[in-house]
């Protein structure tokens, strides 16, 4: 296992960063398989094409209905 940490922390002074596993993208393939989602706030998007292939595939959370975690936290404050 290989993490990549930016320098710059989010704004909860959290370390942010990638881990890879035998140089395959952790965050890369939970996101394909539907098992997290691409956050465009934060990932700018880098994560979209494999979300994509989770929805069109129907894969993890695509099975079902559900809402954003975000939204749902705006909503539920």
């Amino acid at each position: 296992l290989n993490c990549k940490i930016q320098k710059k922390k989010d704004r909860y002074k959290r370390l942010v960063g990638e881990c890879f596993l035998k140089d395959e993208s952790l965050s890369v393939f939970m996101v394909r398989n539907g098992y997290a989602f691409d956050w465009p706030h934060y990932s700018k998007g880098k994560f979209a094409n494999d979300q994509e292939y989770a929805k069109i595939n129907k894969l993890g959370f695509w099975k079902m209905k559900f809402e954003y975690p975000w939204i749902w936290r705006k909503k539920n404050k």
